[in-house]
């Protein structure tokens, strides 16, 4: 059964991770139907609406839950994180110097017309991302096993 701190604390991350996937999406659509297809000006209103959700994202992750974890809680999450954006640094930046030495073919087959440095540099940023999430999951269910 999870405690009242737990509940709270589950609470707060669904608020910052929801808060910011409406800002993200909601600007990102209002954006998209004020500019239509125009991507060049569209873009610094993208990427503000990007720092907007991120923004959130951390304030409502940081500021609101932060606090409320014990000490052994906040060490296993400093650890696990650094652990885990190690890991996955080390294991996709082999992956994007293999894509950069045939400049870009293997995504060039699934991006199609689309394939413009952008779209390259998000798969990037959005592939390391996943990477890191998922990596520190990995130490966490690690340092679970360890600790019990």
């Amino acid at each position: 059964m999870l405690s009242r701190r737990h509940v709270a604390f589950i609470g707060s991350v669904a608020v910052a991770v929801v808060g910011a996937v409406l800002i993200w999406f909601g600007a990102a659509a209002i954006i998209l139907a004020v500019f239509g297809h125009d991507m060049q000006a569209a873009a610094p209103w993208l990427a503000v609406a990007k720092f907007a959700s991120l923004a959130w994202a951390a304030a409502v992750g940081w500021l609101v839950t932060w606090p409320r974890l014990d000490e052994m809680e906040k060490e296993a999450r400093k650890l696990c994180w650094f652990i885990g954006s190690t890991a996955a640094i080390l294991l996709t930046a082999p992956i994007m110097l293999l894509w950069l030495e045939n400049g870009g073919a293997f995504l060039a087959r699934y991006t199609g017309r689309r394939g413009t440095p952008g779209v390259y540099f998000a798969l990037g940023w959005v592939g390391l991302v996943l990477a890191q999430l998922l990596a520190s999951l990995v130490a966490r269910a690690g340092w679970w096993v360890a600790k019990r």
